[in-house]
């Protein structure tokens, strides 16, 4: 989430690059002089001439650069000042707001950072269930989902269910799924449990838990005329775009695309899937988030058009 200090993909390999770590290791500092996309450098860092110290400091580096936006996106005073009760007005209207007798909200996100867990509250206000992270353990006194949580600390890190392969529990709940993981997670022998780099779909294949989002998040898109809300998203994962793609060519699948930067129809039809993609837009917008949820806290003639278009 960018309004509130997440950071663009260019904006993390600066902080690689100034990380201290990778300037003292010569190989991985020149990788990334060589790669401006720090996905595709960890893709290379996986093979010859590389090798493990080279990976644990990539790693290291950008855990510690993942840390470092959680300080931004935890900071109260962003400014301008979003009015984020609307902002979690809108989300949690995806509960089901129109009585149809919807028992499950879903949010569905590839970013890794803490922005639900620290910013989406106030479900009560909606008559929305509580968010969780479906398949994950919650420590003893855990607190997620609430104000002031407090700076990134080891008290975050969640672990998968030892055991996902029966149904997990969605029913009842507003389930928060982060399909490439998160910072925070860890698997059961230590190790950090998100998808980054080229090779998406294998790491999803050889996570029990994402392998189990995957088939959550197919199975919701196909389950017949569903609207997708899609929020800052550069349709730059073939995987996912496939996806979508056939939800909205066979399965009834609508899409409104919310997205500030410009030629929004030439980028997505440019694409994976991105025509058959574009075939399915039920309508976008493209005004600053600011400017829709001010801080004023008034609900403007753009909140109530999208509201109008995704829920009637």
């Amino acid at each position: 989430m960018r309004n509130w200090g997440g950071q663009l993909a260019s904006e993390i390999w600066q902080d690689l690059m100034s990380n201290r770590a990778i300037q003292d290791r010569a190989p991985v500092r020149q990788l990334l002089l060589e790669e401006r996309s720090f996905e595709a450098a960890l893709g290379r860092l996986q093979a010859a001439p590389f090798n493990a110290e080279d990976r644990q400091t990539f790693e290291r580096a950008l855990m510690d650069a993942f840390v470092a936006m959680d300080a931004e996106i935890a900071h109260p005073a962003h400014d301008p000042r979003i009015n984020i009760y609307k902002v979690q007005d809108l989300l949690f209207r995806f509960w089901g707001q129109r009585g149809d007798r919807v028992n499950a909200g879903y949010m569905f996100t590839l970013n890794q950072d803490l922005w639900p867990e620290r910013h989406l509250y106030n479900e009560h206000a909606i008559g929305a269930a509580a968010p969780t992270l479906p398949g994950l353990q919650r420590r003893a006194n855990q607190r997620l989902f609430t104000t002031d949580l407090g700076c990134y600390s080891d008290r975050f890190i969640m672990q998968p269910l030892s055991n996902v392969s029966g149904p997990l529990q969605l029913r009842g709940a507003f389930n928060v799924v982060k399909l490439h993981g998160s910072f925070n997670w860890r698997t059961p022998d230590g190790r950090n449990a998100i998808v980054i780099g080229t090779d998406k779909t294998s790491q999803i294949a050889a996570f029990p838990l994402l392998a189990a989002y995957w088939q959550i998040f197919t199975a919701v898109l196909q389950a017949g005329d569903v609207r997708l809300m899609i929020v800052g998203y550069g349709f730059g994962d073939e995987h996912v775009n496939a996806v979508i793609a056939d939800a909205s060519e066979n399965h009834g699948l609508r899409l409104f695309i919310w997205d500030t930067a410009p030629s929004l129809m030439d980028r997505v039809r440019a694409a994976a899937h991105g025509p058959r993609i574009w075939k399915g837009v039920l309508s976008t917008a493209s005004r600053p988030m600011i400017e829709v949820f001010p801080s004023n806290q008034a609900e403007t003639a753009e909140y109530r058009r999208i509201l109008a278009t995704l829920f009637g």
